[in-house]
């Protein structure tokens, strides 16, 4: 079946509608119900005992991602009242078709497909559109590659570069609006898949890691030694591995001002180093 959009954008629907129906034998009179179309899916069979959920029909309790309510559309006065309604609450008013209104099955079952169709347009909308973020990141992305390629070619004679991973891109745009606790956060989930890699002597898991990691450092102090920490990070012996542990630990010592514990780490660092 289709709806008509009296108000709203079929393009873009707004996830909540005034859903009516048109009685030939009424002329005076709308049936509508309200239509939800939810952004997260719900799982009812989580809260509703096993001795009601018997009661409630076809209804998908375990995926329930958009309905109406009431189940079966209500007569209003006149359209003239709903389209008011409508206005008010900023809704999508939706013309779902004719029906009899002595056949309550059949609304119900109209009311049901028309939800669905309404549902698919919502979910076609969010499938076209990106966010904002996502936008941002995008424009960003695609600003920097063009500055680095700018570059290149001015350059007189540059020497010939790695290509770019277009995932590392993406990852310089993600970094640069991290926090600095959120940048430690992946550090250590970075470097416990190297850790992993090597461990298992993945090299080419290992080298994608490191390079992120390498890009990761490139949007934290100086003095946090990231590219020591991955310098020993590569290595599987138990004194890289515990080297690892008292680099990881000063970094995160340092962004919470604590210096001087982060100083008696840097001497443990030292002395595990000296031990060649």
């Amino acid at each position: 079946m289709d709806v008509i959009f009296d108000r709203g954008d079929s393009q873009n629907p707004k996830g909540h509608a005034l859903l009516y129906f048109r009685v030939d034998t009424e002329p005076d009179k709308v049936y509508a119900t309200y239509v939800v179309t939810l952004p997260v899916k719900s799982d009812l069979t989580k809260y509703v005992p096993p001795f009601l959920a018997s009661h409630l029909g076809n209804m998908p309790l375990s995926d329930l991602s958009a309905f109406a309510m009431p189940p079966v559309p209500e007569g209003i006065g006149s359209f003239a009242e709903l389209e008011r309604m409508s206005q008010l609450r900023e809704d999508d008013l939706v013309y779902g078709g004719n029906m009899f209104s002595f056949d309550l099955a059949r609304m119900m079952e109209m009311a049901t497909e028309a939800v669905q169709v309404y549902s698919g347009l919502c979910s076609d909308a969010l499938a076209m559109s990106s966010t904002p973020a996502e936008g941002a990141a995008a424009a960003i992305g695609e600003e920097l590659i063009e500055t680095l390629e700018s570059a290149g070619s001015a350059a007189p004679e540059p020497e010939p570069e790695p290509e770019l991973d277009g995932s590392l891109n993406v990852n310089e745009v993600l970094f640069s609006f991290m926090s600095e606790s959120d940048k430690l956060g992946e550090l250590s989930k970075l470097l416990g898949q190297l850790r992993f890699a090597v461990d298992g002597s993945d090299q080419a898991n290992a080298g994608e890691v490191s390079a992120e990691i390498t890009v990761l450092a490139r949007h934290l102090p100086d003095n946090f030694r990231v590219n020591d920490l991955l310098e020993v990070a590569g290595d599987n012996s138990e004194r890289s591995s515990q080297l690892a542990k008292l680099y990881i630990d000063r970094c995160f010592r340092l962004s919470a001002g604590e210096e001087g514990a982060a100083d008696e780490l840097a001497i443990q660092i030292q002395l595990l180093r000296d031990q060649d």
